[in-house]
């Protein structure tokens, strides 16, 4: 194989690659989105869990139709401050929340309130080991959204403890797609053809 077709074809490739990567849903950072100003920011949830957490509610993003990469998320199980049956303290209740992904039409129509319920995990009382089992566990999921029609709104909240993956840099498509094309420019001037 000549060196030359080696180039085309990786050029090609990369060219190739940086359709791939571009397709498919479109991808926004939640925490770098614009949206409508005041319905996003730092806040705590306190709801049917026994238990206070801090929560990010993203703004709500006025959008079409469609389907949304709003990234990864892996969420910790948290130890909640009580339990269940309103008796003392006591650390034997284990909550797992789940991203809220809210849609809808804005402002008619939105979803203003709203309510999760975690998965729980209870341990007897004094169990150290039922306990220690849920210490720095965690459940992946993706944070893809699709907006049915008639609907122009999406709100992303994270509650608990969690780690927020971003679904950028798409730079990584805008990158095989610029070597890819100066490899062609390149092959092209060497050729003598027309840049």
């Amino acid at each position: 194989m000549t060196s030359r077709l080696a180039k085309c074809l990786v050029a090609i490739l990369l060219l190739g690659l940086s359709s791939l990567a571009s397709a498919g849903a479109r991808a926004i950072d939640i925490f770098t989105v614009n949206g409508v100003p005041g319905t996003g920011g730092y806040s705590t949830y306190t709801g049917p869990c026994y238990c206070t957490e801090k929560a990010f509610y993203s703004p709500v993003m006025l959008l079409s139709p469609g389907t949304y990469d709003f990234g990864e998320i892996t969420d910790y199980w948290v130890q909640s401050g009580s339990t269940p049956d309103g008796g003392p303290d006591q650390p034997n209740l284990y909550l797992l929340f789940s991203p809220m992904e809210i849609t809808g039409t804005y402002p008619d129509g939105y979803p203003w309130t709203y309510f999760t319920f975690p998965a729980n995990a209870l341990c007897d009382q004094g169990d150290a080991a039922c306990n220690a089992s849920f210490q720095n566990k965690s459940a992946d999921m993706d944070l893809t959204v699709t907006l049915p029609p008639g609907e122009n709104a999406v709100q992303i909240v994270l509650i608990g403890n969690y780690r927020y993956t971003s679904p950028l840099p798409e730079p990584v498509a805008s990158t095989l797609f610029i070597l890819g094309l100066a490899l062609v420019v390149g092959i092209s001037k060497r050729r003598g053809l027309p840049g």
